[in-house]
């Protein structure tokens, strides 16, 4: 049963991957590397049979998660940082 609930996981993983590579949306990449960190960290868990599987399992999900934060916020700030220069490019063109 154990390998089947694996085996599950691995197949999300995949799917989680390929989901990756083919999406062209920063903004839609992000929930799906978030997934692809779940199944990484069950994975983890479900094959190291012991507390420190479990606690390697945490610190990785920990760690994936502040970097998919990371990620985010830098994504959100550079679009802010896009808004601004094109209305600084609207107002130029409309004081000449």
């Amino acid at each position: 049963m154990e390998s089947l609930v694996i085996l599950t996981i691995g197949f999300i993983g995949i799917i989680c991957v390929a989901r990756i590579f083919l999406t062209k949306s920063r903004a839609l990449k992000l929930p799906i590397l978030c997934c692809l960190n779940f199944a990484v960290a069950a994975l983890i868990a479900l094959y190291i049979n012991s507390p420190m599987g479990a606690l390697v399992s945490i610190i990785y999900f920990v760690f994936a998660t502040l970097s998919s934060n990371a990620i985010a916020h830098t994504i959100g700030e550079l679009d802010k940082f896009q808004d601004i220069d094109k209305f600084e490019k609207d107002d130029d063109e409309f004081f000449k």
